[in-house]
């Protein structure tokens, strides 16, 4: 933990304050039970985590006291707490760091604000940047740490409050008992038995319904580095499924989302590119879709990335009709002739850095192959080109530019290629300025 020097409440400036302060322990005491309170300690702290565009980090802490805390329009001090995380994982030595202090605030809830509140919690934003901030790391699949008591908080400085001045607690070392996924704990969980004998875990985010009114059906497809059984790497390992939930998102566009899980190593399941498999979640959706008579038939969406784009592209030939368009992402695995001969006016946006090397651009059957196929059988294809480093506003003018080239020439298929060394993170990451690409979005639920 980093060493602060202990701030006071205040100047002493005369030698009378000065005594009264020597001798006023039980004085200040006495004021404060005058004024109704006590003296607020620190009791508990809970562990705040959202999906951010480069995966699940920590980006807040929630300290809470044992009182209200109260300090009227004045800031808190950043540097008035001291957080350390502790992050463990198998075979491998524990991360032990600090975490950077942005914003502190109060709140009556553990939660962010844009308005401080008198509450029984303090809010520290932390640094999405700090090199602890990681809330999962991959060793061919997304991990998750533990974060239960991984955090460790302090108060090592005076906090100006009101009636009276909450003291430094350095001594008060306290690990985190809960931990909140921001959207990613509104999702409902379930399993789903197909059929063809596949088992499929999967997670369901609902909108508020609002009386008789439908609304839209997500379908997104994860990567295999979200493989598994937990039901939780498919809406936490990257923005593919909670892109869509986020309260921003849900303001313009209400939508349900459904995102199943899949797990090529496990015998009753498989990848997305197992038929199987697609049979499943055509299933499941069907299934979904006769149990919440508020969805929107004609407009169920499916989205897929890497591993969930070659099973798009595996199902759509004979399932386009379920569907009323798609957002695919650095993928393969299809029938070029099968796409070409179906796919003709089926709404498709595909995502592709030309350097992938997981998923090569021009091999066989990828989704740049199959444009190629789709615009020589006739119908017409928009191409767009930008980088996917570039800042966001960038990003989504080339976007627009490119959907209104799409609409002018009434294209139901855009092609976006990231240049050699322009996609975040890693070359095969294209997903990542994907799904933050309100454009992209916006394109999709104009199907």
């Amino acid at each position: 933990m980093k060493s602060h020097a202990i701030r006071g409440a205040a100047l002493i400036t005369t030698s009378l304050v000065a005594a009264s302060v020597v001798a006023g322990g039980a004085a200040a005491t006495a004021a404060t039970a005058a004024a109704g309170g006590h003296e607020l300690t620190v009791v508990d702290s809970t562990v705040i985590t959202e999906v951010t565009p480069l995966g699940l980090k920590v980006t807040g802490l929630a300290v809470e006291y044992d009182g209200v805390v109260h300090v009227g329009r004045d800031a808190i001090d950043e540097d008035a707490f001291d957080v350390e995380a502790t992050l463990e994982r198998p075979g491998a030595e524990p991360l032990v760091g600090d975490r950077t202090v942005v914003d502190a605030y109060t709140n009556r809830t553990p939660e962010f604000t844009d308005r401080q509140r008198p509450g029984r919690f303090v809010i520290l934003e932390l640094h999405e940047n700090d090199d602890l901030a990681g809330a999962s790391y991959n060793d061919v699949y997304t991990r998750f740490y533990d974060l239960d008591g991984a955090y460790d908080v302090a108060q090592v400085m005076d906090i100006d409050a009101r009636p009276h001045t909450i003291e430094a607690q350095p001594g008060n070392v306290l690990a985190n008992s809960a931990v909140d996924t921001l959207i990613v704990d509104e999702y409902d969980g379930g399993t789903f038995d197909a059929e063809a004998g596949v088992t499929l875990p999967y997670r369901m985010y609902s909108p508020d319904v609002t009386g008789r009114k439908t609304y839209p059906l997500v379908v997104t497809l994860h990567g295999y580095g979200e493989s598994g059984t937990n039901n939780v790497s498919q809406i936490a390992g990257n923005q593919i499924s909670v892109a869509f939930a986020d309260p921003e998102r849900q303001a313009r566009h209400p939508a349900f989302v459904l995102s199943p899980q899949a797990d090529p190593l496990t015998p009753d399941t498989g990848g997305w590119w197992d038929p199987p498999m697609q049979e499943a979640v055509v299933e499941l959706v069907r299934k979904t879709l006769a149990e919440n008579p508020a969805i929107d038939p004609d407009r169920v969406y499916l989205t897929g990335l890497s591993m969930g784009s070659y099973g798009s592209w595996g199902l759509l030939p004979e399932y386009h009709d379920l569907f009323a368009g798609a957002i695919l992402v650095c993928g393969a695995g299809g029938d070029e002739a099968a796409a070409a001969s179906t796919l003709g006016e089926f709404p498709i946006w595909a995502v592709h850095s030309i350097d992938d090397s997981i998923v090569a651009y021009d091999q066989p059957g990828s989704d740049y192959r199959i444009f190629t196929a789709i615009e020589a059988a006739g119908y017409p294809v928009t191409w767009s080109e930008w980088a996917g480093t570039a800042p966001d506003a960038a990003q989504e003018a080339y976007a627009a530019e490119a959907r209104d080239r799409a609409l002018a020439t009434r294209s139901n298929h855009i092609f976006t290629t990231f240049p050699a060394g322009t996609t975040p993170l890693f070359d095969h990451g294209s997903w990542i300025p994907t799904y933050t690409n309100d454009v992209i979005i916006d394109w999709l639920f104009a199907q």
